[in-house]
């Protein structure tokens, strides 16, 4: 399933942040230096594991877009030159 999530989750502490990368099966918690985070309130939690999830993908999704682009530009000049000698 190629589908990215946040959820929050009521724990004792507070409300933890959740996130699942496109990439991956299970949800993972957002943490801080290695401890978990804890959050006073479910949006609080939900809107920091989206952020935490953008963040993640679209250090992925930008170095794959350059690469297509500069092939993309690259086929332009090359078709551009060929209609102008034809």
């Amino acid at each position: 399933m190629n589908r990215s999530g946040a959820k929050a989750i009521g724990t004792i502490n507070g409300w933890e942040a959740q996130y699942r990368p496109v990439w991956a099966a299970s949800y993972r918690t957002v943490k801080e230096k290695g401890r978990t985070v804890y959050f006073k309130s479910a949006l609080a939690a939900e809107v920091a594991a989206w952020r935490f999830l953008y963040a993640l993908e679209q250090r992925v999704m930008k170095r794959d877009g350059e690469t297509v682009m500069a092939a993309k530009s690259a086929a332009h000049a090359l078709f551009a030159k060929q209609e102008a000698l034809a």
